[in-house]
């Protein structure tokens, strides 16, 4: 999605782990109202040449009366990979420079505006289905490692708590950072995703007056059960010192090494397990959080 388009309203306020390795029926469901769509603004030329696809992927026999009837049957009993195969070629193979009139007024459009069109599209309905996937360059690609995605699942599902909307919005951030298909901007990725975990330090462990990670990390390590261990307390600072100190991040470091996008990734998986860690220890300590 582009970098000014939020996520539905419905992925934005998920809990649950994104869908791996499914397409499921209502994906499918919302497939096929997008081929219609596409069709009906001339994207696509027609159920035809759609079909006809679905077939080949299919290695079902062509048939001359193939349309819509028959892209929906196969659309509902194709391999969950292959769906994704269908999207990408959609994208490559399907799209098309084409016209439409409307109120006597002729549009016309190229196969790349037919593209653009259809990436948003796909990239909407992998959103509201909660895939594990994102559609980018013209392909379907997993959106972050495993592990990152399994531990940002289990971030936002934290986060939800009312008491914690700064740090959401910081997490949130973070991941639109990273994941901009357009301008992906891995410094400021680090830097929310930091900023999320000392927001939810803050707003888990409140004191008379705000402070910062390294203060509240502080005053959370010790070596009696319910405390943060003194080597798990570095990571905590560690990060946050890449925050402060990383090329481009946070205060003009240019010394403490670059923010790529895999160390943003890395950073956004490792700022996740230290808010579930957060509010494990907050629950464990019997703060008050309505979980």
């Amino acid at each position: 999605m582009t970098s000014d388009t939020l996520p539905p309203f419905s992925a934005r306020n998920r809990r649950g782990a994104p869908i791996d390795e499914d397409f499921p029926a209502s994906a499918r469901v919302g497939l096929i109202h997008l081929l219609t769509k596409l069709i009906g603004k001339d994207y696509i030329a027609d159920w035809y040449p759609v079909a006809i696809e679905l077939q080949r992927i299919a290695r079902v026999p062509p048939t001359d009366s193939a349309g819509e009837a028959t892209a929906t049957k196969i659309l509902s009993s194709l391999s969950w990979d292959r769906v994704f195969d269908f999207c990408e070629r959609m994208y490559s193979q399907l799209a098309q420079a084409g016209t439409v009139i409307v109120n006597d007024t002729i549009f016309r459009h190229s196969k790349a505006q037919a593209q653009n069109f259809l990436a948003e599209e796909l990239q909407v309905l992998f959103e509201e289905e909660n895939l594990a996937y994102e559609f980018r360059d013209g392909t379907v690609q997993r959106r972050g490692r495993r592990h990152t995605v399994a531990q940002v699942s289990k971030a936002e599902t934290a986060l939800a708590e009312a008491q914690l909307e700064t740090a959401r919005k910081h997490f949130a951030k973070a991941q639109r950072y990273l994941r901009d298909r357009e301008n992906p901007d891995p410094e400021n990725a680090v830097k929310e995703a930091v900023c999320a975990v000392e927001a939810a330090a803050n707003e888990l462990f409140p004191d008379t007056k705000p402070s910062t990670l390294d203060d509240v990390v502080r005053r959370l390590t010790g070596t009696v059960p319910g405390k943060l261990p003194g080597a798990i307390a570095k990571t905590f600072i560690g990060l946050y010192a890449f925050r402060g100190g990383g090329d481009g991040v946070a205060h003009g470091g240019t010394t403490g090494g670059p923010a790529t996008p895999n160390i943003a990734e890395y950073v956004l998986a490792l700022a996740a397990s230290q808010i579930i860690l957060l509010t494990d220890l907050a629950k464990a300590k019997g703060e008050d959080i309505p979980f």
